[in-house]
């Protein structure tokens, strides 16, 4: 069974190092995530990560609506505002703003306002949409979908044909959610405000595809949020990581036979990534973890101090700030069996 308990006494790092203790005051970390970083890389790579979060400044990344206007009459529109822009590596539709004028800001043009992209604070949150695209005619479930980013990505991919449903907790963030799917033009969705772990007692539908972009300490997004070095402690990882467990749990019931589960974070804490999938191989027999559909990033953490995960693992995909130049992540995918 699997319980706050029992997920803190696993999970609470045995000792911590002086030299952890020194780097986390250096930098101003709680003393157990610097020693994880100690365990996981080692001191150099661990400095590195941590001197990244102090200076990496990923540039905004926008993504073009294919759907509305032809990419490369987008790409030109913008540079006669006097942005550049660079493709990213892994999305053909996808580009990092590498300069922009003093006005308009990039959420702010005309072209922007008439739902011809989406912009984000950086490439990163592009890829669990592509890693494992859903197809037209679908029935897809993202669980945790506000703001929008990868509701109106998936949509984009499934050529608004099919259904979406999107699920979000929180109702003031509905509004957002909302404001981006009408923007972008999207017609076939629907907006729900439920729990995502109380979805299978709700829906009676069966999903082709199922997105838990889940909650998360944000571990991976330090260089824009400071406050996340201190943020979280062990027990409101612990926490977390019930619900995440909790949310994914619940999302393999609702996906019919056959159908992927893509579970992502934006944090670098083996706890909310490879634990948690770890712990849901355990608790259900009828899903895999396959190999993602693009290469990309570095391959899961099979284990690190005193834990060790399934092996099946490292078949996941895990981006670090100091190695890939943008905000922590990680992404898994599961198939139904």
């Amino acid at each position: 069974m699997i319980s706050f308990e029992s997920i803190i006494n696993e999970i609470r790092i045995r000792r911590i190092d002086p030299l952890a203790r020194k780097l986390a005051e250096k930098y101003g970390y709680r003393p157990y995530m610097v020693q994880r970083y100690l365990e996981m890389m080692g001191f150099d790579e661990c400095v590195e990560l941590l001197e990244a979060f102090e200076t990496l400044r990923p540039p905004p990344t926008i993504r073009c609506n294919n759907l509305r206007i032809d990419c490369n009459e987008l790409v030109t529109r913008l540079e006669r505002l006097g942005f550049e822009l660079e493709p990213v590596p892994w999305c053909n539709y996808c580009y990092n703003v590498v300069k922009a004028p003093r006005s308009p800001s990039i959420g702010a043009t005309h072209e922007y306002l008439k739902g011809y992209y989406y912009v984000y604070r950086d490439a990163a949150p592009t890829i669990p949409p592509i890693i494992c695209a859903p197809k037209p005619r679908w029935i897809v479930l993202d669980v945790c979908a506000a703001p929008g980013g990868k509701a109106t990505h998936l949509l984009q991919q499934m050529e608004d044909r099919g259904l979406l449903v999107a699920n979000e907790i929180s109702r003031p963030r509905i509004a957002l959610l909302l404001t981006h799917l009408h923007r972008m033009g999207f017609k076939s969705f629907i907006v729900l405000n439920e729990d995502g772990r109380v979805l299978p007692y709700k829906l009676r539908l069966e999903f082709d595809y199922i997105l838990v972009d889940a909650p998360c300490s944000a571990e991976g997004r330090i260089m824009y949020d400071p406050s996340r070095k201190t943020k979280t402690s062990e027990e409101d990882l612990a926490q977390l990581v019930l619900r995440e467990i909790e949310l994914l749990s619940a999302s393999i019931r609702l996906a019919k036979p056959g159908a992927f589960i893509v579970y992502a974070t934006c944090s670098i804490a083996p706890e909310e990534n490879e634990y948690v999938v770890s712990k849901v191989l355990e608790l259900h027999r009828n899903v895999e973890i396959i190999e993602p559909f693009i290469r990309i990033g570095d391959r899961g953490l099979t284990g690190f101090a005193h834990l060790t995960f399934d092996p099946r693992v490292s078949r996941c995909v895990r981006l670090w700030p100091h190695k890939h130049k943008v905000e922590g992540f990680f992404v898994c995918i599961f198939r139904k069996m």
